[in-house]
């Protein structure tokens, strides 16, 4: 937890200092998630059980048709080699698979930890700046370029628009509203949803009162 914000943010490593990715304060490494290596071990090992994968579908299946074929060479009258072949291809096939199979779940599960984790860091930011932000607020705060956080902020408003909604000021900046912690939205913000765009109502206008005292005081006065 952040002894600044007092949140339970992620932390986003900048060189060789960490910084709290909901305030933007320094914090002590290692005392908390690390949005940088979030999924990464994951991912990596993942990739590189599927290369062993197909390096062993590979070797295997060329050593199983050169001993094969050499040992039906040798004996040419028996099965000996074809049988030898088949065995030696269908261990190889059934280690092949079980590290492709397993290093996609591995690659799955670091992209799923990785999204979860930036996810959290963007709601925490948003509790932080009062339930909304800009594309260079994510940016800045989880140190993505900026392509990076447009897209990522686009996912999550496409993906649950309860929780994150998309609008545009009458500026033309863009903004990601989170319902459930934002203030009331300015006026004249523009709403853009799936069915369309929907303007925000104006503020209703405050009625003046006449001027009854001072007209009383003028009589008074005559």
């Amino acid at each position: 937890m952040c002894p600044h914000c007092r949140q339970n943010a992620p932390i986003v490593y900048r060189g060789a200092l960490a910084y709290c990715t909901a305030c933007g304060k320094p914090r002590v490494p290692l005392t908390g998630e690390g949005l940088n290596l979030a999924g990464q071990p994951a991912k990596v090992g993942g990739s590189v059980a599927r290369v062993l994968g197909w390096i062993v579908l590979a070797v295997g299946l060329i050593t199983a048709l050169l001993t094969g074929a050499l040992f039906q060479a040798i004996f040419p009258a028996g099965v000996f080699g074809y049988i030898l072949g088949i065995l030696i291809a269908g261990i190889s096939v059934a280690f092949g698979w079980l590290l492709l199979s397993g290093g996609k779940s591995l690659h799955k599960s670091g992209t799923e930890k990785e999204r979860f984790t930036r996810e959290q860091a963007i709601f925490a930011l948003a509790r932080n700046r009062g339930g909304m932000l800009s594309t260079m607020d994510v940016s800045q705060a989880l140190n993505l370029p900026l392509p990076a956080a447009d897209t990522l902020m686009t996912t999550f408003a496409k993906e649950d628009p309860d929780r994150v909604r998309l609008e545009v000021d009458d500026a033309g900046s863009i903004y990601y509203v989170f319902p459930q912690i934002a203030l009331p939205p300015p006026a004249g913000s523009v709403r853009v949803e799936a069915g369309g765009v929907r303007v925000a109502e104006p503020p209703a206008a405050v009625p003046t009162e006449e001027p009854i005292e001072i007209e009383e005081q003028m009589r008074a006065k005559r």
